[in-house]
């Protein structure tokens, strides 16, 4: 029973949750729902926070579409409410249609002008397996590079929500594979009848998720990778001087602290991840023998109005300054680059960014029906639109340039400064279109289907 003399030494906006309704999951089973919870019926809420943090947990299960509390003062109890969440769930079965061009990124596909480039084919994708957030992946990928997987996501493995694990399995086969980087830019080999590149890997992740916010990942991985009996003569750094097989086991451990509000677009919180990974246990012979450090900070700030404001930090530490070549890819790929630098790669073991970014929000978050689509997976979208001014700059050190050629980025500090704009959607989508100029001087024009930091 609740009531005010219950509760009188508590702060007066404190109240009890007395019932909690779920409307909207036809899939979603409520013990994935009350994980993400950090009240449940019964306790005593004093702190909107723990209201927020409630939502965002729930957003960022990427289950649903739109989450929406909506409170009601108990009419028989006193000093208690009532909380409805209603979700709109999300379409889990993906058969996605999968088109891709073999380049680092659309810049530099578009400059290479050749559509057979491209690879094709189907990733069939179950997001919400059993209602209990189970991920089924299934890869089939054919045309210019080619991929074969599986992977299997199983977040919850105890009673208690807290131990997962993924397992993964396939086989790739590239027709052309990077073999240098020649003054500043990547070369790529291109086998005639044979493919450049075949491989094989295997993994289990299992991960432990305490709290809410905090995730620990433990990998184990096996790499079997045969490349093209070429690639040694046209590169002496390329790898294994004994033959162009590779076979070797990685350890990693990953933690991350996630207090983003959202991650698809995150305007407000912060993020941390640390990773130690060791490529190579000297259990096979001819093995790669690397071992890194890597962290990444981002943080997230409403400043006033429609203004916004985030950073970023990443560096990354290693052991030695060289590893066989198709190991030393990391500046300028994934999201460790510096924009207008799309064209550009270093081969840096050690390197240090920051990103910075001010937003101007030109169309506040809203929420759209589409004409003639009853079904809200589909037809209930939210749109927003941001402007940007962005400024990043980054350091690299100890990168080892081939002999004869030249280099005018590494070693030394590089910036690149411009404008965007950011449209974002539902389901996860982000279209990003900037204009900017690095420190050579060089203007251009950028497209990007993730967030900028």
């Amino acid at each position: 029973m609740c009531s005010v003399a219950a509760y009188a030494q508590q702060e007066t906006d404190c109240f009890v949750v007395s019932k909690i309704n779920v409307t909207g999951n036809n899939v979603t089973k409520m013990s994935t729902i009350n994980r993400e919870m950090l009240f449940h019926e019964g306790d005593t809420v004093c702190s909107e926070e723990a209201v927020k943090e409630s939502r965002e947990n729930l957003v960022n299960t990427a289950l649903f579409n739109f989450v929406d509390f909506y409170w009601t003062d108990d009419t028989v109890k006193e000093n208690c409410k009532s909380l409805t969440i209603s979700v709109v769930e999300r379409w889990y079965l993906w058969p996605i249609p999968y088109l891709a061009y073999a380049d680092r990124n659309l810049k530099s596909w578009f400059e290479a002008n050749d559509l057979s480039r491209l690879s094709y084919g189907i990733d069939l994708v179950y997001r919400n397996l059993w209602g209990l957030k189970h991920e089924l992946d299934l890869t089939i990928i054919g045309g210019y590079n080619q991929n074969f997987g599986l992977t299997y996501d199983i977040p919850y493995l105890t009673s208690k929500q807290r131990l997962g694990m993924t397992v993964s399995s396939g086989f790739t086969r590239d027709r052309e594979v990077a073999y240098i980087t020649w003054d500043d830019r990547v070369k790529y080999f291109k086998g005639e009848d044979e493919y450049a590149h075949e491989s094989f890997y295997a993994y289990v992740m299992p991960y432990y998720r305490f709290g809410y916010r905090n995730k620990l990942y433990f990998q184990m991985r096996y790499d079997n990778r045969v490349f093209n009996d070429s690639l040694p003569s046209l590169n002496k750094d390329f790898g294994n001087p004994e033959g162009t097989r590779f076979q070797y086991f990685t350890l990693s451990a990953v933690f991350k602290n996630d207090y983003r509000d959202d991650h698809n677009y995150p305007l407000d919180g912060h993020y941390l991840e640390l990773e130690l990974t060791k490529i190579g246990l000297g259990v096979m012979d001819y093995a790669p023998d690397l071992f890194y450090g890597k962290i990444t900070a981002d943080w997230y700030t409403p400043i006033k109005g429609r203004f916004y404001w985030a950073s970023n930090v990443t560096a990354k530490l290693s052991d030695s300054n060289t590893a066989p070549y198709f190991l030393s890819q990391g500046f300028g790929y994934k999201n460790d680059y510096v924009r207008t630098y799309d064209l550009y790669v270093i081969d840096a073991l050690n390197y240090a960014i920051c990103k910075n970014n001010l937003k101007f929000e030109i169309l506040k978050p809203v929420t759209k029906h589409i004409p003639g689509i009853k079904n809200d997976k589909f037809g209930k979208i939210h749109l927003a639109f941001y402007a940007n001014l962005f400024f990043d700059f980054a350091y690299t050190w100890g990168v080892v340039i081939p002999e004869g050629s030249t280099t005018r980025i590494a070693n030394q500090w590089i910036y690149g400064t411009g404008v965007g704009i950011d449209f974002v959607t539902y389901y996860d989508k982000v279209l990003r279109l900037e204009y900017g100029v690095n420190g050579l001087g060089e203007f251009g024009f950028f497209v990007h289907l993730v967030a900028p930091i």
